[in-house]
């Protein structure tokens, strides 16, 4: 997640998949010696239906956390809702038969305030997954809010009980159409950001950037969208633009795109794929800071599925290309860390999360013992 299976392209572009997860004891946890040595590290095993696989992720702080998934090729199972309160991993059961697609958004405020966005139905080559209504967490049930329309929701965030926002788009006669939504404590309501939000990093309710293509280019080719940044103060929207993106070769362009924040509005990161074909893909990452945008060599191959801030002034990245290793950047220079596989078992990253307040992250996804559907869930944690 990005590197997700079956994921609709958004505005001809493709919308990345961040994640971010929580570890603990109980049921599939990994015993860990008294002082593990800094790196990355298996804290959790899950087997949901005897299969699984978690693909997104947030972490509010410390001690709290939630990560949502689901078996794959697995209908039958439902959606897979972990909570970490500090301590331990524990499943949170959600409504029997709920299913959730692999770029389905989590966001959080607290244990007490979580959303997800349940998956209702399928594309069948004229209509993609809709979503007619958000699942809120109350910290003692889940309970149902209906948008006004049918939407997918690709990314989301979520500031306290009266204050969550959700990015997707809805499908109009097979085409995707740019939407957003904000929840004010009774309902959902549309809203009309300056740009149709393909990446989200919020750091707080005044401080929320989106990138993506204007409104009025979204429906384009993405050789013919205007692309911008634009930040949520709390009152209201302000924009920034981005540099050119540098198309490669000819013909037909996906995006894929993401974006991190990591000392307030004045320090941003933002990474873009243009995938051209085969010959003709490109990576770059951008960091916006000291009101100029600075262009960042990245390791060959590498094209970011997702970023995250370390808490250090530097970042994470997770890549679709490489998913078995995580990047590290850091005063210039960059660090590759193997994903922790449990034994047997090929372990990929699909989500990374920054836990708040410190300089750890979170991250999960999927194992595969090459034994034909069968896959474990997993969840890392980074300790400095």
């Amino acid at each position: 997640m990005r590197a997700a299976r079956g994921r609709p392209r958004i505005f001809a572009g493709l919308l990345a998949a961040v994640a971010a997860l929580a570890v603990g004891a109980g049921p599939g946890a990994l015993a860990a010696p008294a002082a593990q040595p800094p790196g990355w590290h298996l804290v959790r095993i899950l087997r949901h239906c005897g299969n699984d696989s978690l693909q997104t992720v947030t972490a509010t702080g410390r001690r709290d956390a939630w990560a949502v998934g689901q078996p794959p090729w697995s209908v039958a199972c439902g959606a897979d809702v972990e909570h970490w309160d500090g301590s331990t991993w524990r499943r949170v059961p959600v409504p029997r038969g709920l299913q959730v697609s692999d770029s389905s958004a989590v966001a959080a405020s607290s244990a007490a305030d979580a959303w997800i966005f349940p998956q209702h139905s399928g594309f069948d080559g004229s209509s993609y997954y809709s979503y007619d209504s958000a699942l809120h967490w109350d910290g003692r049930a889940w309970r149902a809010s209906r948008f006004a329309r049918k939407i997918l929701v690709f990314s989301a965030a979520a500031f306290g009980p009266a204050d969550a926002w959700a990015f997707g788009a809805y499908d109009r006669r097979g085409a995707l159409v740019p939407y957003a939504a904000r929840y004010d404590g009774r309902a959902w309501r549309h809203v009309t950001p300056p740009v149709a939000a393909e990446a989200l990093s919020a750091a707080s309710r005044t401080d929320m950037w989106l990138v993506g293509p204007t409104v009025a280019t979204a429906g384009r080719g993405v050789r013919r969208q205007r692309f911008l940044a634009a930040r949520w103060t709390g009152r209201s929207w302000q924009t920034l633009r981005l540099p050119r993106l540098q198309m490669p070769g000819t013909g037909q362009v996906y995006l894929e795109t993401a974006l991190a924040m990591t000392a307030g509005s004045d320090d941003l990161w933002w990474s873009y794929y243009l995938d051209g074909g085969s010959r003709n893909a490109r990576q770059h990452l951008l960091h916006w800071h000291g009101g100029r945008w600075q262009a960042i060599q990245m390791p060959a191959g590498v094209s970011p599925d997702a970023i995250t801030q370390d808490g250090n002034g530097g970042i994470w990245v997770t890549t679709g290309i490489s998913p078995e290793h995580f990047y590290h950047y850091h005063s210039g220079r960059w660090t590759r860390y193997p994903v922790p596989s449990p034994r047997g078992y090929g372990n990929v990253v699909l989500g990374l999360a920054w836990i708040p307040g410190t300089r750890s992250q979170w991250g999960v996804g999927e194992a595969d013992a090459n034994t034909g559907t069968h896959t474990i869930a997993t969840i890392a944690r980074y300790q400095p």
